[in-house]
């Protein structure tokens, strides 16, 4: 990440053949169907092959006890030592959302354009897409295939020690049936072996192999079955890696209040530009539309970002509530922008389903989300934020054979 927020991606985008594409997918779907069927059978974590790591928002994670994967060849290319060890995870548990939103997140997240991650979950320093395969469709909506790069930041955490890590790797997502005609959502990440992706000086090219389910145990949960791989690593590198990994993949499965204002900001998209531009006109109502205190010209003149970003109503200095967001600009580069929210907009993004962030036109042809303009946090609902459920186990993959 460069100074200003914006990130330079190391690679010109990758133009991939037809014949490249089709081994992509090939591969993607070997690794889908063997995962699967691993993932029915299911039965249970045996503890004299899994040792527990921790347990972090309702998702318990496991490491490999014994030494099951001696490391052979890659097939994507590298010398490996024969005493090493793959590390090998296991992660299960739940998380409070319903499928769809589930795998509405997971898909933004694959083929968002370089680093589009809102700041809210800095898990790895840049990203970047290298080629689209395939793009979701109305017809299917989890459907994904892309190829990216992704840089884990360690250096830092290990005060310059152990070098970041970086991948080239495929990331797939989809939907299967289960026997009983369930759907389950799947997402794979899998390394490969680019040309044109060269690695890059001061960092280690890594590989990891990573394929999740998720699956509707009731209306507002959904069971989480993660299985991954890393390549072999000393116990200092292990230290500081495997953490970082983890982080980044677990925010990837987490629907919680901040990826709902990041999907409002993939929502905003390419009108971004138009709704920062937009301030009320010298008639609109000078009263801030939380708390309705008088506010002079001059005060609303002097706090530019004093406007909330949906309604464009004025906020004062007490009620704003700012979020940093990283967005596109045209340019194909991401800008860290300070972006000021009412509470009641910011209520309504948080409790809202994911078919009501939509846009209308307004008179203007300016984009505009349909509410009420004015508006006081008397008269808004508090919202429902609470993410516990301490009465709940964990769900049994046994009962999806």
């Amino acid at each position: 990440m460069t100074k200003g927020g914006f990130f330079e991606t190391p690679f010109q985008p990758i133009s991939l053949s037809l014949a490249d594409t089709k081994g992509l997918r090939d591969v993607m779907k070997t690794i889908v169907d063997a995962s699967f069927e691993r993932y029915v059978n299911f039965s249970g974590v045996d503890p004299n092959l899994w040792k527990p790591l921790k347990t972090k928002d309702g998702i318990q994670i496991y490491s490999s006890r014994t030494k099951q994967h001696r490391s052979p060849q890659p097939p994507y290319g590298g010398s490996v030592d024969d005493d090493s060890e793959l590390q090998s995870l296991l992660c299960m548990g739940w998380t409070s959302c319903s499928l769809d939103d589930m795998m509405q997140n997971v898909v933004d997240s694959t083929t968002a354009v370089s680093t589009s991650r809102t700041s809210f979950t800095n898990d790895f320093s840049d990203s970047a897409m290298l080629a689209l395969v395939e793009d979701p469709t109305v017809l299917e909506p989890y459907t994904s295939v892309v190829v990216k790069w992704m840089e884990l930041d360690v250096r830092r955490r290990s005060i310059g020690l152990v070098k970041n890590r970086d991948y080239i790797y495929v990331e797939m997502t989809g939907a299967k049936t289960l026997p009983n005609g369930e759907q389950v959502g799947y997402h794979v990440m899998h390394s490969v072996g680019i040309p044109q992706a060269h690695s890059l000086p001061g960092k280690v090219r890594a590989k990891l192999s990573v394929c999740s389910f998720f699956r509707q145990v009731d209306k507002s949960s959904v069971s989480i079955y993660s299985m991954g791989m890393m390549d072999p690593m000393s116990d200092r590198v292990r230290q500081v890696v495997v953490p970082r990994f983890l982080k980044m993949l677990l925010s990837t499965y987490k629907c919680s209040q901040e990826s709902k204002v990041k999907k409002l900001t993939q929502s905003l998209g390419k009108r971004y530009s138009e709704l920062d531009n937009r301030r009320p006109s010298s008639s609109d109502n000078n009263n801030c539309i939380t708390c309705t205190k008088r506010t002079w010209r001059l005060d609303k003149l002097s706090s530019r970002n004093n406007t909330c970003m949906i309604c464009c109503g004025y906020i004062c200095g007490s009620c704003k509530i700012e979020k940093k967001l990283k967005v596109p600009t045209p340019d194909m580069k991401v800008a860290t922008k300070k972006v000021a929210f009412c509470f009641s907009c910011l209520t309504d993004v948080m409790t809202a389903n994911e078919s009501e962030f939509s846009f209308v036109e307004d008179s203007n042809d300016g984009p505009e989300i349909p509410r009420s303009t004015y508006h006081s946090v008397w008269s808004t609902r508090l919202p429902r934020w609470s993410l516990t459920k301490n009465d709940e186990p964990l769900a049994d993959f046994s009962s999806t054979r």
